[in-house]
């Protein structure tokens, strides 16, 4: 039997879709083998148009907004247009036309939903609200817990829980009986129960003797796609019941779908640009054990690794002769970049080689064409078709001064070395602007010598930036007027190579916790066991895949680190740094949607970018509690910045009631729980706002859950992360914004010194405002090359000009505010493009002109 997955218009599937498909597949296949009754059609896969596929039951509501007094409620809204998808762990709200790519296509349901017998009250109070969650023990054999929560008088308030139902995708989790008894209908993923746990509860809960019973465990195991404790569970079956051998078969295709995890593994490592464990993984991997078809897609992936390595391989040899057939002086000039080239080429700067790879061996051009072409392409990226060596070995200084003006401290030495460049050939801002992100980061030096930047011996790829929580409190409390430090700790995932850059998360932290909790949430908890079975409990793609389980685990074998400890979550397999900043005073309970809050995010970021090879059109700002508040604010306040922002147990107010105008160009999700207070009634209406048609939103409840850190949901933000959508969005030319603080005064490419006076409200005094309204800002970029701004809170403006406008630089350019109008010609000068990237970092959109009004 064989299964292609394939759209409607017979295009190839995204991988979430064959990721659902192939698990359904295999159940139907288990289940026609084991010959049970007939499919249950209960559930609905939804394409979204930003790429991710939701399944569940899904209902239309006209409202999220629950509040008693809402229009909704009254009756007052007869359209439906938000979507709620139930998949029985979570409930996803969206927006039907902004966000629904298509209709919905119907699924079966999940066939396995055990039952378990727990002394559950008749009675007690209802919860209606959970306090934050301080600690929780693993389920014993009988299936249970203590969760300890927040009580309502601030105290630790235990409750005891049982597991009632499991499926593959959620437990439902009660309180049970106590002398306090209380009705809680909690729902965790099933995936963060360890499969220790899982066995546990199944021996203590399970006949041994009956085979249906036995059968059904090994179902639910399939379901939840933990392919190893059902082969094994099987193999036990078929030993203890030879009359069932006719599923003897199920074994092999269990060993298949734990194959296809490893290959999986190794493709998501080599994607994440960590091509020597993916290597090692595939060479480890137990072809003996699995079918040809697994083998030949084995032997492909391995095959086209080598034909990488052989092309870097020639391009060095190529390279090297070519070179040793020009004169001599020039052989000099070009001897540091060729020995860079070497060294440095690897799989995810070949690219940049495309056209030397193709024109190299063209023994019809002449070697100085070749050699510019190879070293263009290592200097400006493929495409750069510049074959001029003269300009060339000009480009190569450009360079070096460009890197030398980006680490400079002193005013009066940038001015020499902009003169300098004045002086050669490749200084043209088309080049630089080329040239800047294939760059190493400007002070990547500056990390072997610099006091604040210390690696920590302790963890693999961690570094502590700055001052120490304390440190940073101290700095505050001594001086609460100035800008804070900086201070942050980052994660970089393995195999780090400042030519290749990397998507990031800007991780908050909750008030009163520290900052390496966001790293302990993004990147895993440190351990010394390579692909050890994590807080989300996926199954080891790697574990033994021979019925009898006596294979080396490929995996553990490919990672031989010489740090004690490593960290193995989300953000280290798929390739993401982490840039956990400190951002709180010392005794700070909430956020205070301050100035100082945003600079010590804000320069945090730019710190790690100057630092660190960050990907500026892929980052992402996120937070927890109080923390994940700030994120919303920041990411809100300065939309031009973010990719995404993921908002985790947030409790949004002050001006996110009024910033819904910036959310709009921005893709934003939001977790929370059900019973995280009564978060449609209190927050409702803020979400009907960015559940509309031109946002980009996800809003996910989890059904009984309080104030909580949601680890089960890291799976579907690094895939809503990675769509191919969520890049930072392209400036837009028709600019809509509001502000209402002092700091939120850059967006894109409009900036203000200052505001005028009455508009500015200082968050401490927020409540004291007898009238609170977020100022209108509006510009617009026109067809005749000219900037209008049409509305603004100030009367002095600086517009900031690069070519992703629609505008045309080899033309005077206007800027009109009012009666006032500038005029802007572009005389090929760096000097504004070099000082922008120095101040913001950012080295994919540098500004190559500015016009100040007045």
């Amino acid at each position: 039997m064989r299964f292609t997955f394939r759209n409607s218009d017979g295009k190839r599937m995204s991988n979430r879709v064959r990721k659902v498909r192939t698990a359904v597949l295999a159940v139907v296949f288990a289940t026609w083998i084991i010959g049970q009754s007939g499919l249950v059609w209960a559930e609905q896969l939804i394409s979204l148009r930003n790429g991710m596929v939701l399944r569940g039951i899904y209902l239309e509501v006209a409202s999220m907004n629950q509040n008693a007094f809402s229009a909704g409620n009254e009756g007052g809204i007869q359209n439906r247009p938000i979507w709620v998808v139930d998949d029985g762990l979570r409930r996803t709200y969206v927006h039907r036309r902004g966000m629904v790519a298509a209709e919905p296509r119907d699924v079966p349901d999940l066939h396995e939903r055990i039952e378990f017998f727990q002394p559950v009250p008749d009675g007690g109070e209802q919860v209606a609200s959970i306090g934050q969650t301080l600690g929780v023990t693993p389920f014993n054999q009988f299936g249970r817990r203590r969760l300890t929560v927040r009580g309502p008088t601030g105290s630790p308030f235990p409750i005891l829980q049982g597991i009632t139902e499991l499926t593959a995708k959620y437990a439902k989790v009660e309180a049970l009986k106590t002398d306090d008894s209380i009705n809680l209908d909690m729902r965790i993923a099933t995936s963060s129960i360890s499969s220790d746990q899982l066995r546990d509860i199944f021996r203590r809960n399970t006949d041994p003797d009956d085979v249906d019973a036995r059968l059904n465990v090994v179902r639910f195991f399939a379901e939840s796609e933990r392919y190893a404790d059902a082969r094994r569970e099987l193999v036990r079956v078929l030993d203890q019941f030879p009359e069932s051998a006719d599923l003897k078969p199920i074994v092999g295709q269990y060993v298949e779908n734990e194959a296809s995890q490893l290959l999986e593994q190794a493709e998501l490592r080599r994607e994440s640009g960590q091509p020597k464990l993916a290597r090692a993984i595939l060479d480890q991997f137990p072809t003996q054990v699995v079918s040809r078809v697994t083998q030949v897609k084995v032997a492909d992936m391995i095959g086209s690794m080598d034909e990488t390595q052989k092309q870097i391989d020639t391009v060095h040899q190529r390279l090297t002769e070519l070179v040793g057939e020009l004169q001599e002086p020039v052989q000099n000039s070009l001897g540091g970049l060729v020995a860079e080239i070497k060294s440095e080429l690897a799989p995810a700067t070949l690219p940049r080689m495309s056209d030397f790879i193709r024109m190299g061996g063209n023994s019809t051009m002449d070697s100085e064409t070749r050699v510019s072409l190879a070293i263009a392409g290592w200097l400006l990226g493929n495409g750069s078709g510049e074959t001029n060596l003269k300009i060339v070995l000009s480009l190569i200084d450009v360079r070096a001064l460009v890197r030398e003006y980006l680490a400079e401290q002193d005013p009066g030495k940038r001015q020499e070395i902009l003169e300098r460049l004045s002086s050669l050939e490749g200084a043209r801002a088309d080049y630089i602007a080329k040239m800047l992100p294939l760059m190493k980061p400007a002070l990547i030096d500056a990390i072997e010598v610099d006091e604040s930047i210390v690696e920590d011996p302790s963890v693999a790829g961690m570094l502590q930036v700055g001052l120490d929580q304390a440190g940073f409190h101290a700095a505050q409390a001594e001086d609460p007027r100035s800008l804070p430090p900086v201070s942050y700790v980052v994660q970089l995932p393995p195999e780090y190579d400042p030519n290749r850059t990397y998507p990031c998360v800007v991780a908050m932290h909750a008030a009163g916790a520290i900052a390496e909790t966001q790293l302990n949430w993004w990147s895993g908890v440190p351990q010394k066991a390579f692909l050890q079975q994590n807080s989300s409990d996926q199954p080891s793609s790697s574990e033994a895949m021979s019925e009898e389980g006596s294979s080396d685990d490929a995996a553990e074998v490919a990672a031989q680190v010489n740090s004690p400890t490593m960290r193995l979550g989300h953000s280290i397999r798929h390739g993401f740094i982490v840039v956990a900043p400190r951002w709180t005073r010392g005794g700070q309970n909430d956020y205070e949607y301050t100035m100082r809050e945003h600079d010590a995010v804000l320069s945090s970021l730019r710190h790690a970018m100057r630092h660190f090879a960050i990907d500026a059109d892929r980052v992402f700002i996120a937070g927890h509690g109080s923390g994940g508040t700030a994120a919303w604010d920041i990411a809100v306040s300065h939309p031009d910045l973010w990719s995404g922002m993921i908002s985790i147990s947030s409790r949004p107010g002050k001006t996110l009631l009024h910033y819904n105008e910036n959310s709009k160009y921005m893709p934003v999700y939001i977790v929370k729980g059900d019973k995280d207070g009564v978060p449609l009634r209190d927050f409702g209406a803020i979400y009907d706002r960015y559940v509309t048609y031109d946002h980009d939103a996800m809003i996910v409840l989890y059904r009984g859950r309080g104030l909580d850190f949601f680890y089960e949901e890291a799976d579907r933000i690094f895939e809503w992360m990675k769509t191919p959508g969520h890049r930072r969005a392209a400036p837009p030319d028709d600019l809509e914004v509001v502000s209402m603080r002092d700091g939120d005064r850059f967006f894109w490419w409009m900036e203000w010194d200052e505001m005028l006076p009455g508009l500015s409200v200082n968050p401490f005094l927020w409540d004291e405002v007898e009238r609170l309204k977020a100022a209108p800002v509006k510009a617009r970029v026109m067809a005749n090359n000219e900037v209008i701004i049409t509305q603004a809170p100030s009367n002095a403006f600086k517009i900031w000009l690069y070519p992703q406008m629609p505008l045309d630089f080899n033309e005077p350019i206007s800027v009109r505010y009012r009666s006032r109008r500038k005029d802007f010609t572009f005389d090929q000068s760096v000097g504004v493009m070099l000082e922008d990237v120095r101040v913001r970092a950012d080295r994919e959109r540098p500004f190559w002109g500015v016009v100040q009004i007045p």
